[in-house]
C-alpha cells in the first residue's frame, strides 16, 4: 500500500512540475516569482542611469579620451548575486553609447594578455604587424586613468510573513593617480513582498 502511495506522489510531483510553462517576458517587467531583491530591471535601469550621468560629466573628459577600468561593485546586501553583472551591463551600454569617447581596459583578461605577450616574445607564436608591416613588441600593457567601481547596500525588514528591502546602488569614478573622486551617482529602489524567495 505504501509503495502505491509513493508512486502516486511521484506522479503528482512530476505532473505539477511539467505543468509550469516557460514563457519569455520583458526584462524590465516584474515576474510572477516575486522577491524583493535585485532583479533584471534594477540592473538595467541602474546601468542606464549611471551611463547617462557619466557621459554628461565634463570632468571625466577634460584630459581627452579617458581610459577606464570597471571593477565589480562590492555587494553588502543580503542577496547572493553576481555583482559583476552590473559591470557587464554598464560596459556594454557605455561602449555602445560613448562611440569611442571612452577607452576601457579589460583587466579581467590580464592574465591571458600577459601569457600571449610572453608567447610572442619567446617566438612561440607569430607577431601581428602594424599598417607599415612592422611588428610592435615595445608596447606595454595599457595603464588606466580612472577606476569605475561601486557599492551595493540594503536595509531589510521582516516580520515572518512579509519582507521589505531598500537597496542603494552607488557608483563612483576615482582618479588612478590622485584618488580624487571625479564622479559619484546612486540609484535606489524599495520593494515589499512575501518572504521565502531564494536568489542565486
Amino acid at each position: 500500500m505504501k509503495l502505491v502511495q509513493w508512486a502516486l506522489a511521484i506522479v503528482v510531483l512530476g505532473t505539477s512540475a511539467c505543468g509550469t510553462p516557460t514563457r519569455r517576458i520583458d526584462p524590465d517587467q516584474d515576474d510572477d516569482v516575486g522577491g524583493t531583491g535585485i532583479d533584471a530591471a534594477d540592473v538595467r535601469t541602474t546601468a542606464d542611469q549611471i551611463c547617462r550621468a557619466l557621459l554628461s560629466n565634463r570632468t571625466l573628459f577634460e584630459k581627452g579620451t579617458p581610459v577606464v577600468v570597471i571593477m565589480s561593485p562590492e555587494n553588502r546586501t543580503r542577496f547572493q548575486i553576481d555583482a559583476s553583472i552590473f559591470v557587464t551591463s554598464m560596459r556594454a551600454k557605455l561602449m555602445e553609447s560613448a562611440e569611442g569617447r571612452i577607452m576601457f581596459i579589460a583587466r579581467e583578461d590580464m592574465k591571458a594578455v600577459m601569457d600571449e605577450r610572453e608567447r610572442k616574445r619567446s617566438g612561440a607564436v607569430s607577431v601581428p604587424t602594424d599598417a607599415t608591416g612592422k611588428p610592435d613588441l615595445a608596447a606595454a600593457p595599457l595603464g588606466t586613468q580612472y577606476f569605475l567601481t561601486g557599492t551595493l547596500q540594503s536595509i531589510s525588514k521582516q516580520n515572518g510573513e512579509a519582507v521589505s528591502d531598500y537597496t542603494l546602488a552607488t557608483f563612483r569614478v576615482v582618479d588612478a593617480e590622485t584618488s580624487a573622486l571625479v564622479f559619484e551617482r546612486g540609484y535606489d529602489w524599495k520593494k515589499i513582498g512575501s518572504s521565502g524567495v531564494i536568489y542565486r
